[in-house]
């Protein structure tokens, strides 16, 4: 288990899952995903724009750069925006984008490969110049050395960036891995972040490892919906939190899964029913009992499942027994 509030939590379902629609979103839907966003009371950042970031061409992203910028800073009033720039894309004109929507945005996230991270200079110059604070992300980390990670991160650093990501960009890495590049880079002169991708079912433990080894930045996408196999899934990560969830963030998150089988109707990953049945010991066999139960007592499903969660309740014959008392 671990503490959230030991870490600035990143959801990435936006920008990295705009890679399972290739870079397009209804404007409604993208709003409807912002407010819901929003209202997480533990989503500290919502990474916007396209997944190869501000100033991608191809696939032509919809709505576009600016366009999308506008419609998330019109949408979200108390969580951070953070946005993607690569040196391989971004120009003068989307500096000139940022500037414009320097008070909206929290964190620029400066991406470049691991093994050519000088590459990235003259972007962190024009994105410090604008005051916005930056992240340095080693993209494909894996690229490199732990000793040659560092080397990138104090270059970064005398730049203006105030958070280096490691970036397992091709889920390759297994949790002894980013405890060695996470500790090589305790020492520099800035907060650590990790990103993780799926590849080889290691992104939950892999991003746990990375807390646990003093990351202070993770990133996470909602049903793990992200570039390639996927980003680690979010509703994994807030199982592991200490002390669970608030009942009213789950509820959000179920409104949530809904909107996302309409934006992105081919992805999927674990249900966040299955999430909470795991998390009470409760068979999925027992779900055609509780879903009647439910019915006969005039309450929702979700409800019910909360409940068994918070009172760790794990039999359909506790939860029958557990409510009734309650009603009495």
């Amino acid at each position: 288990m671990i503490d959230p509030d030991s870490f600035e939590f990143t959801e990435e379902i936006i920008r990295d899952g705009s890679y399972a629609s290739d870079f397009k979103f209804d404007p409604h839907n993208l709003r409807e995903l912002l407010r819901i966003l929003d209202d997480l009371s533990f989503v500290d950042k919502i990474d916007v724009g396209p997944g190869t970031g501000l100033g991608t061409e191809r696939p032509v992203p919809e709505p576009s750069s600016e366009e999308h910028l506008r419609i998330a800073a019109e949408t979200v009033s108390d969580t951070k925006l953070t946005a993607l720039m690569l040196p391989s894309v971004a120009g003068e004109s989307e500096i000139e984008l940022i500037d414009s929507y320097a008070d909206a945005l929290d964190l620029i996230r400066v991406g470049v490969d691991a093994d050519d991270a000088s590459r990235a200079t003259e972007l962190l110059t024009a994105c410090d110049d604008l005051g916005v604070p930056i992240s340095f992300n080693l993209l494909k980390t894996y690229l490199v050395s732990p000793a040659e990670a560092v080397d990138a991160a104090e270059m970064a650093t005398k730049f203006g960036a105030e958070v280096v990501y490691v970036v397992d960009s091709a889920g390759s890495f297994v949790p002894s891995d980013v405890t060695e590049y996470v500790t090589a880079l305790a020492d520099i002169d800035a907060e650590i972040g990790f990103h993780g991708h799926n590849n080889l079912g290691w992104g939950l433990q892999n991003a746990l490892a990375a807390v646990e080894s003093g990351a202070t930045h993770l990133d996470a996408s909602f049903q793990g919906i992200g570039r390639s196999a996927g980003n680690v899934q979010t509703e994994l990560l807030c199982a592991s939190y200490d002390n669970g969830l608030p009942r009213e963030d789950w509820h959000l998150m179920f409104e949530l899964e809904a909107l996302l089988d309409e934006i992105y109707p081919s992805s999927e990953g674990v249900a966040i029913e299955d999430v909470l049945y795991g998390l009470t010991q409760f068979h999925s066999s027992y779900e055609p009992d509780l879903r009647a139960f439910a019915e006969e007592q005039d309450e929702s499903f979700v409800d019910l499942l909360l409940f068994a969660v918070e009172n760790e309740l794990g039999t359909i014959e506790q939860i029958r027994d557990g409510y009734r008392s309650l009603q009495q």
